[in-house]
């Protein structure tokens, strides 16, 4: 499978050693996170210091392992793509539109995420965590 990731279930990864962290690091399928999720993941550096009892640095050795297997699109490769992302995500949630700029952007099967609202749209296929798992 090829799917995009949503920031989600970056954060879930992190904060959990789970079946979620094993997912992101299987060899099995290709990933891929937009720029602007490693950046937001990062700003709730606090929040996951706080559940996981790790340090910053921690914290960011588990993301670099996490990105070892993941692939990183820069923001410059879904510029095409934005307008038509944002206009999809009017009166939804005009945050997600990195995930759907970068799903439109690739060939790809879609964005993991677990916010229901992304579902709304019906552009591009959302997969949740319960789906994706039950696919590896």
């Amino acid at each position: 499978m090829k799917l995009v990731l949503d920031t989600n279930i970056l954060l879930k990864a992190l904060i959990r050693n789970s079946k979620v962290r094993a997912a992101l690091l299987s060899p099995n399928h290709q990933l891929f996170v937009p720029e602007h999720a490693i950046e937001e993941t990062r700003r709730h550096f606090g929040l996951i210091m706080k559940k996981t009892g790790l340090s910053e640095d921690e914290v960011e050795l588990v993301l670099g392992v996490l990105l070892t297997n993941l692939h990183v699109i820069p923001s410059k490769n879904i510029m095409a793509n934005w307008k038509g992302a944002e206009e999809i995500m009017v009166g939804i949630d005009r945050s997600d539109t990195p995930f759907v700029a970068a799903a439109l952007s690739l060939p790809c099967d879609g964005i993991w995420s677990d916010d229901l609202h992304l579902k709304r749209q019906k552009r591009v296929k959302v997969w949740n965590t319960k789906e994706v798992l039950g696919l590896l």
